[in-house]
């Protein structure tokens, strides 16, 4: 997920993005930069994990009191129906991937990236959201390369939060960790292929939404 055309400021490595902002927006994201200690968009998945074992704890809580308190994106009221908000309607549509983790250097920090696809143009580039959490999942600040992630949140941002709350959740269940290849996560979606409807997965988005939300009651699909 890097770029080139890097720069350097204050011994920290900096991505051709940081390059391309300018005035406050640039400041404020050369301050996240500082908090990880390295640009997360210079990052190679090779300096990560995708082991689901490192994932923060994110739990709903940390999801309102970053999205509600501390960025005042959503109101209490809609995260009260968080079901019907768009970044949970991405995270249930599977068009959340390539999620990865990275520790930071002398810290219980931990730094989440994922790529989310555009809801209404899956040939698109997938944009590019992050965000610093500590272990116990309290989220410390979060961007996101779309114009509304330049503000602190937006849908795209929401979207991952859900995402490695689902996935704390899924490690946590005792169901999940006794049974091998077991994961019900939305699947990413670039394209709709062919294949015959004996092979279609048609699990509907209110079906995905009980299994998600009610973890140990519902069989859960192998994946081969």
């Amino acid at each position: 997920m890097a770029t080139a055309n890097i720069s350097s400021v204050n011994s920290v490595t900096f991505s051709e993005y940081y390059s391309s902002l300018a005035g406050p927006t640039k400041e404020r994201y050369r301050e996240k930069v500082n908090l990880c200690g390295f640009d997360p968009y210079l990052l190679k998945p090779s300096q990560c994990s995708d082991d689901l074992a490192d994932f923060p704890c994110v739990e709903y809580p940390d999801i309102v009191n970053y999205l509600v308190l501390q960025t005042s994106w959503a109101t209490g009221q809609q995260m009260k129906a968080y079901k019907s908000l768009e970044a949970y309607n991405f995270f249930v549509s599977g068009w959340v991937n390539s999620i990865l983790t990275k520790k930071v250097t002398s810290s219980t920090r931990i730094l989440v990236t994922g790529r989310i696809n555009h809801s209404q143009r899956s040939r698109a580039t997938p944009l590019k959201s992050w965000f610093l959490a500590e272990k116990s999942g309290e989220v410390i600040v979060a961007h996101c390369n779309c114009m509304a992630g330049l503000s602190e949140a937006c849908s795209h941002i929401g979207a991952l939060l859900f995402a490695v709350q689902a996935g704390a959740r899924m490690l946590s269940s005792t169901t999940c960790t006794q049974e091998k290849g077991k994961w019900i996560m939305p699947s990413y979606v670039k394209e709709i292929p062919y294949m015959p409807v004996s092979e279609m997965g048609l699990t509907s988005a209110k079906r995905l939404r009980k299994q998600i939300d009610e973890p140990e009651t519902v069989k859960l699909t192998s994946i081969s």
